[in-house]
């Protein structure tokens, strides 16, 4: 294995030879420059701060690029969270005469199926709490979470086979439960 004194890697060499191309790779990920230099800093720093851990079990511009598009999605995640806590001031969208600036949408769907929406997602939850635990776990890992019936095994300590037969029972559980309240009732 190489060790970093093999390869000679020095702070000042990292700096010098490696990061115009952290900042490159940052740069395409994050498509702003003052992202990709926050990015690049943070990177260098790091990688420089454990440089002596680095044991060469791969080559150090391939380390150098995951801990690199690790950082850059680190730092779009973080950037994406505090965009949600902005409140737009919602008189940006009118003019000094009171009109509306730009293009009005239409609502994409009627405010009552809104309602209807949010009562059967409410009568959903409620029925998903009543499944028995065993099911209950499965269920919600399976087809609240999306995870795969490998993983859930996994998680659970199951077989994939049990995962199956449970998640099987669970939806059946939920269909019973469920059905009168979405018939289709004649007229």
């Amino acid at each position: 294995m190489a060790t970093t004194a093999d390869l000679e890697l020095t702070p000042d060499r990292v700096f010098r030879e490696y990061a115009p191309r952290v900042y490159n790779l940052a740069r395409r990920m994050l498509g702003n420059d003052s992202d990709a230099e926050d990015v690049t800093q943070d990177v260098l720093l790091q990688v420089v701060r454990k440089l002596d851990t680095f044991r060469g079990e791969a080559a150090f511009p391939t380390w150098l690029h995951r801990v690199t598009v690790n950082a850059a999605l680190a730092h779009r995640r973080k950037r994406a969270r505090r965009e949600e806590g902005r409140v737009a001031d919602p008189l940006d969208n009118f003019d000094n005469d009171g009109h509306h600036v730009g293009h009005v949408r239409p609502w994409p769907s009627n405010p009552e199926s809104n309602v209807l929406a949010s009562e059967q997602a409410e009568l959903i939850d409620k029925t998903i709490q009543t499944l028995p635990d065993i099911y209950r776990e499965v269920f919600v890992l399976a087809d609240i979470e999306q995870l795969p019936n490998s993983e859930i095994a996994e998680l659970l300590e199951l077989s994939v086979p049990a995962v199956k037969s449970r998640l099987h029972r669970a939806r059946l559980m939920m269909r019973d439960a469920l059905s009168h309240h979405f018939e289709e009732r004649k007229s």
